[in-house]
Protein backbone atom coordinates (compact mmCIF):
# COMPACT_ATOMS: atom_id res chain seq x y z
CA UNK A 1 0.00 0.00 0.00
CA UNK A 2 1.30 3.44 -0.85
CA UNK A 3 1.33 6.34 1.65
CA UNK A 4 -1.52 8.04 -0.24
CA UNK A 5 -3.58 4.84 -0.09
CA UNK A 6 -2.91 4.65 3.64
CA UNK A 7 -4.23 8.20 4.02
CA UNK A 8 -7.28 7.21 1.96
CA UNK A 9 -7.79 4.19 4.21
CA UNK A 10 -7.66 6.42 7.30
CA UNK A 11 -10.21 8.70 5.68
CA UNK A 12 -12.43 5.69 5.05
CA UNK A 13 -12.14 4.70 8.72
CA UNK A 14 -12.86 8.31 9.76
CA UNK A 15 -16.14 8.15 7.85
CA UNK A 16 -17.24 5.52 10.37
CA UNK A 17 -15.76 6.82 13.63
CA UNK A 18 -15.28 10.55 12.92
CA UNK A 19 -11.62 10.57 13.92
CA UNK A 20 -9.40 13.45 12.84
CA UNK A 21 -6.69 12.41 10.43
CA UNK A 22 -3.42 14.22 9.87
CA UNK A 23 -0.28 13.62 7.86
CA UNK A 24 1.55 12.12 10.85
CA UNK A 25 -1.34 9.66 11.41
CA UNK A 26 -1.11 8.48 7.82
CA UNK A 27 2.68 8.07 8.08
CA UNK A 28 2.40 6.12 11.35
CA UNK A 29 -0.25 3.81 9.91
CA UNK A 30 1.78 3.37 6.72
CA UNK A 31 4.75 2.21 8.81
CA UNK A 32 2.61 -0.67 10.08
CA UNK A 33 0.53 -1.39 6.97
CA UNK A 34 2.99 -0.75 4.10
CA UNK A 35 2.99 -4.40 2.96
CA UNK A 36 -0.80 -4.90 3.10
CA UNK A 37 -2.90 -4.71 -0.08
CA UNK A 38 -5.14 -1.62 -0.12
CA UNK A 39 -8.31 -3.45 -1.16
CA UNK A 40 -7.78 -6.10 1.53
CA UNK A 41 -7.23 -3.39 4.15
CA UNK A 42 -10.34 -1.51 3.04
CA UNK A 43 -12.39 -4.71 3.29
CA UNK A 44 -10.99 -5.27 6.78
CA UNK A 45 -12.10 -1.77 7.85
CA UNK A 46 -15.60 -2.33 6.45
CA UNK A 47 -15.88 -5.74 8.11
CA UNK A 48 -14.65 -4.29 11.41
CA UNK A 49 -17.26 -1.55 11.51
CA UNK A 50 -19.98 -3.98 10.46
CA UNK A 51 -19.66 -5.70 13.85
CA UNK A 52 -17.65 -3.35 16.13
CA UNK A 53 -18.18 0.10 17.62
CA UNK A 54 -14.64 0.67 18.89
CA UNK A 55 -12.10 2.49 16.72
CA UNK A 56 -10.05 0.32 14.41
CA UNK A 57 -6.28 0.21 14.81
CA UNK A 58 -3.53 -0.90 12.39
CA UNK A 59 -3.14 -4.21 14.26
CA UNK A 60 -6.85 -4.96 13.69
CA UNK A 61 -6.37 -4.49 9.95
CA UNK A 62 -3.17 -6.56 9.84
CA UNK A 63 -4.78 -9.38 11.85
CA UNK A 64 -7.94 -9.38 9.70
CA UNK A 65 -5.98 -9.47 6.43
CA UNK A 66 -3.66 -12.21 7.72
CA UNK A 67 -6.63 -14.29 8.87
CA UNK A 68 -8.43 -13.83 5.55
CA UNK A 69 -5.32 -14.91 3.61
CA UNK A 70 -4.84 -17.95 5.87
CA UNK A 71 -8.49 -18.96 5.44
CA UNK A 72 -8.22 -18.66 1.67
CA UNK A 73 -4.94 -20.59 1.52
CA UNK A 74 -6.26 -23.34 3.79
CA UNK A 75 -9.15 -23.96 1.42
CA UNK A 76 -6.96 -24.06 -1.68
CA UNK A 77 -9.03 -26.52 -3.68
CA UNK A 78 -12.44 -25.14 -2.78
CA UNK A 79 -15.39 -27.02 -1.39
CA UNK A 80 -16.01 -30.30 -3.16
CA UNK A 81 -13.10 -29.91 -5.59
CA UNK A 82 -10.01 -32.13 -5.82
CA UNK A 83 -6.73 -30.63 -4.56
CA UNK A 84 -4.44 -28.96 -7.08
CA UNK A 85 -1.43 -31.00 -8.14
CA UNK A 86 1.87 -29.13 -7.49
CA UNK A 87 4.14 -28.52 -10.49
CA UNK A 88 7.08 -30.50 -9.19
CA UNK A 89 8.37 -34.03 -8.87
CA UNK A 90 7.56 -35.28 -5.34
CA UNK A 91 10.96 -36.99 -5.26
CA UNK A 92 12.64 -33.58 -5.55
CA UNK A 93 11.65 -32.46 -2.06
CA UNK A 94 12.90 -28.82 -2.21
CA UNK A 95 11.21 -28.21 -5.59
CA UNK A 96 8.01 -29.90 -4.44
CA UNK A 97 7.85 -27.82 -1.24
CA UNK A 98 8.51 -24.65 -3.25
CA UNK A 99 5.65 -25.57 -5.63
CA UNK A 100 3.30 -26.16 -2.68
CA UNK A 101 4.30 -22.80 -1.16
CA UNK A 102 3.72 -21.04 -4.47
CA UNK A 103 0.36 -22.75 -4.79
CA UNK A 104 -0.69 -21.55 -1.32
CA UNK A 105 0.47 -18.00 -2.07
CA UNK A 106 -1.60 -18.03 -5.27
CA UNK A 107 -4.61 -19.24 -3.32
CA UNK A 108 -4.12 -16.67 -0.53
CA UNK A 109 -4.02 -13.90 -3.12
CA UNK A 110 -7.34 -15.10 -4.48
CA UNK A 111 -6.08 -16.62 -7.72
CA UNK A 112 -7.91 -19.75 -8.77
CA UNK A 113 -5.98 -23.01 -8.77
CA UNK A 114 -5.06 -24.35 -12.17
CA UNK A 115 -7.35 -27.11 -13.41
CA UNK A 116 -6.03 -30.65 -13.59
CA UNK A 117 -6.79 -30.69 -17.32
CA UNK A 118 -4.19 -27.94 -17.84
CA UNK A 119 -1.63 -29.83 -15.77
CA UNK A 120 -2.20 -33.03 -17.75
CA UNK A 121 -1.97 -31.34 -21.15
CA UNK A 122 1.68 -32.35 -21.51
CA UNK A 123 1.20 -36.03 -20.66
CA UNK A 124 2.20 -38.26 -23.56
CA UNK A 125 4.26 -35.63 -25.39
CA UNK A 126 7.89 -36.31 -26.20
CA UNK A 127 10.41 -34.93 -23.75
CA UNK A 128 12.48 -32.13 -25.33
CA UNK A 129 16.11 -33.08 -26.03
CA UNK A 130 17.50 -30.61 -23.50
CA UNK A 131 15.47 -32.32 -20.74
CA UNK A 132 15.83 -35.90 -21.96
CA UNK A 133 19.00 -36.94 -20.09
CA UNK A 134 18.23 -38.14 -16.58
CA UNK A 135 20.30 -36.18 -14.13
CA UNK A 136 20.17 -38.67 -11.30
CA UNK A 137 23.41 -38.91 -9.33
CA UNK A 138 25.10 -42.18 -8.55
CA UNK A 139 24.76 -45.66 -10.00
CA UNK A 140 20.97 -45.47 -10.38
CA UNK A 141 21.51 -42.77 -13.02
CA UNK A 142 22.58 -45.35 -15.63
CA UNK A 143 21.20 -48.66 -16.87
CA UNK A 144 22.97 -51.60 -15.23
CA UNK A 145 25.18 -53.46 -17.75
CA UNK A 146 25.04 -56.66 -15.62
CA UNK A 147 21.33 -57.15 -14.79
CA UNK A 148 19.81 -54.56 -17.18
CA UNK A 149 18.04 -52.71 -14.35
CA UNK A 150 16.63 -49.51 -15.84
CA UNK A 151 17.60 -46.01 -14.74
CA UNK A 152 16.22 -45.24 -11.32
CA UNK A 153 15.51 -48.88 -10.42
CA UNK A 154 17.71 -51.01 -8.14
CA UNK A 155 19.79 -53.91 -9.38
CA UNK A 156 18.36 -57.41 -8.95
CA UNK A 157 19.80 -60.79 -8.05
CA UNK A 158 19.20 -63.87 -10.21
CA UNK A 159 16.05 -64.73 -8.22
CA UNK A 160 14.64 -61.18 -8.59
CA UNK A 161 15.49 -59.70 -5.19
CA UNK A 162 16.83 -56.17 -4.92
CA UNK A 163 20.51 -55.80 -4.22
CA UNK A 164 23.20 -53.16 -4.00
CA UNK A 165 24.31 -51.80 -7.39
CA UNK A 166 26.61 -54.10 -9.36
CA UNK A 167 30.23 -53.01 -9.61
CA UNK A 168 29.87 -52.60 -13.40
CA UNK A 169 26.96 -50.19 -12.84
CA UNK A 170 29.00 -48.10 -10.38
CA UNK A 171 31.85 -47.96 -12.88
CA UNK A 172 29.47 -46.97 -15.69
CA UNK A 173 27.98 -44.22 -13.49
CA UNK A 174 31.44 -42.81 -12.72
CA UNK A 175 32.37 -42.91 -16.40
CA UNK A 176 29.08 -41.22 -17.35
CA UNK A 177 29.69 -38.47 -14.77
CA UNK A 178 33.25 -37.79 -15.97
CA UNK A 179 31.98 -37.57 -19.58
CA UNK A 180 29.40 -34.95 -18.52
CA UNK A 181 31.96 -32.78 -16.73
CA UNK A 182 34.52 -33.00 -19.53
Amino acid sequence: MTPSQTAELLGFAAAFDRRTVGKSDALAWHTILHDIDYQDAKAAVANHYATETRWIMPADIRNAVTKARADTAANIQGPGLPPEIPDADPDDVPAYLAAVRQQRHRAAEGLKPRPVKELLAGVGRDIPREHAPVRRPGPLGVTCPTCSAPIGRPCRTGNGRERAPHENRETAALQHRTEETA
